[in-house]
């Protein structure tokens, strides 16, 4: 049977991270854990540029309580905390996860696409590179890391892509949804696509509530309606941009994978966005009697094509749920679309979740393959 591979695993950041991996000219302006004492769910919150992430309560797009990085989050953990210290420990845990293969995403670091100083952007995601690459190398073959990258500068964030995949031997980038107001189909972040095709390296979009600008939650101050958005809509503008930028037939290595989400969203998702793409000619042929139709911004660029071809050809992937119809699904968007997610350690992580995916009846012993580990090896490479 293939290797199970976890395609969206976490650590939580060290409380030590910055202070041992930042370069010296970047030590005093290094993220630093506040001490906010008057309740025990603040330990381990974040301040950089003045910012506290996650964001405290009652601020626009709040989120979840500080991390305390040095506690188990669960009872069944062998692990020691939550970082990416004790691998042993983690080893055992992917055991009872039944997980042959884990890669590791960030946690509260996903903050970094909002850092105003693009200097500082750049050192904290060496220091966050080379501290998981670090790690990673204890044991190689069941732990893949992911690199950040400063993608409010794109050339540089072309240069930590290649850094982080040719001589760090990390897997994949991950990046945000959107940066800050700017959408990814701005014309600023073709040469960073280019590159991520020229360098065969998978690109993962990951939302985390309350560490970055996400503007569908930042309308909202409790943690329910934070939560409930932040995911999602950031996928969705994520697709939706993928797709308008046009460069997908042109840049055949490139590849994206949509994550911390369940699978029912893309069934939806893509069509809606293939009414507008379908829509697109008529529009710009003058369907319209208004003047101005015809011109930006009404246009699409000629490569834009339906979203599902490259859903159906695994360049598009998503998480899924086994509680979802994924007989449906895959029925809809074939075979090479979801891929198995743990989200281990944080709180939602289901222990049973590779088991019970097994023993779906509803899909054939080739689609719980796929899904369990054939579709993460090809999509990081692994």
């Amino acid at each position: 049977m293939p290797p199970v591979i976890d395609s969206d695993g976490h650590y939580h950041e060290p409380h030590y991270l910055f202070d041992e991996f930042i370069e010296k000219e970047y030590f005093s302006k290094r993220p630093r854990v506040l001490a906010i004492r008057d309740h025990g769910l603040e330990v381990g919150r974040w301040v950089v540029e003045g910012r506290v992430v996650p964001r405290i309560p009652f601020s626009k797009g709040v989120g979840a309580g500080g991390f305390d990085y040095m506690s188990p989050r669960h009872r069944q953990m062998h692990m020691k905390d939550n970082t990416l210290d004790d691998v042993e420990g983690r080893l055992r845990d992917l055991e009872l996860l039944g997980v042959d293969v884990q890669v590791i995403y960030p946690t509260a670091m996903v903050f970094v696409s909002d850092v105003e100083d693009k200097d500082l952007a750049a050192a904290i995601c060496r220091a966050h590179n080379n501290y998981v690459a670090d790690r990673c190398k204890r044991a190689p073959e069941r732990l893949k890391g992911i690199a950040l990258v400063p993608l409010q500068d794109p050339s540089s964030a072309v240069e930590e892509m290649r850094r982080a995949t040719r001589e760090l031997g990390l897997v994949a980038v991950t990046v945000p949804g959107i940066v800050g107001n700017r959408p990814l189909h701005s014309r600023e972040f073709e040469p960073f696509f280019k590159a991520a095709n020229d360098l065969d390296c998978p690109i993962g979009f990951h939302a985390v509530t309350g560490m970055h600008d996400t503007p569908w939650a930042d309308c909202f101050k409790d943690f329910f309606s934070t939560h409930v958005t932040a995911m999602p809509f950031s996928m969705m503008v994520a697709l939706m941009s993928v797709t308008r930028m046009g460069l997908m037939e042109d840049l055949p290595n490139l590849r994206f994978a949509f994550l911390e989400i369940d699978g029912q969203w893309l069934h939806y998702w893509a069509n809606w966005v293939n009414r507008h793409v379908e829509d697109a000619p008529r529009v710009s042929g003058g369907y319209h009697r208004e003047p101005g139709w015809g011109d930006e911004p009404y246009l699409l660029p000629d490569g834009v094509k339906n979203p599902h071809e490259y859903i159906r050809s695994g360049r598009f992937l998503s998480g899924y749920s086994e509680h979802e119809d994924l007989r449906y699904l895959i029925d809809r968007l074939g075979p090479r679309t979801f891929m198995y997610a743990s989200d281990y350690p944080h709180g939602d992580t289901e222990w049973e979740r590779v088991h019970e995916t097994r023993a779906l009846a509803s899909l054939t012993q080739e689609e719980k393959e796929d899904i369990l580990g054939n579709n993460a090896a090809r999509f990081y490479k692994l």
